[in-house]
């Protein structure tokens, strides 16, 4: 569980890092899909819909995948079933649309959040071209 908690907060500061409002959503044991142990989903704001959509979904399956499959390891205790986690961390076309809805200004330009700006050559702004 410390894994999942590890993997669930470093995506929610991912998008926070980008200045993207985001909610988190543990989904209840009768929404989990088979296998799943525990679930979470990440929504990112959306202004143009105005509501929040998934960005991003983090689970942990226990043992159960790890089981059908024959993975195991040696420990201190013997031979165990490992337990998997699974994490989309980014879908690039979503982030791509929370990023640019959440930054998009007026004059048709979008705001390079900071910790980006170091990837966009020191750019503080996408401007579009005027033809």
């Amino acid at each position: 569980m410390d894994w999942y908690n590890k993997m669930w907060k470093l995506s929610v500061d991912l998008f926070r890092s980008m200045e993207i409002p985001v909610r988190q959503l543990e989904c209840c044991s009768g929404d989990l899909a088979n296998l799943k142990v525990k679930s979470c989903d990440i929504e990112a704001w959306s202004p143009r819909q105005k509501k929040y959509f998934e960005v991003c979904s983090c689970s942990n399956l226990g043992d159960a995948q790890a089981r059908r499959l024959k993975i195991r390891t040696k420990g201190e205790r013997g031979t165990y079933l490992v337990h998997t986690l699974n994490n989309t961390v980014v879908a690039p076309p979503r982030m791509l649309i929370a990023l640019l809805e959440n930054h998009y200004q007026a004059d048709g330009s979008v705001n390079i959040p900071a910790v980006l700006r170091p990837y966009m050559g020191g750019k503080e702004k996408m401007v579009p071209v005027q033809k």
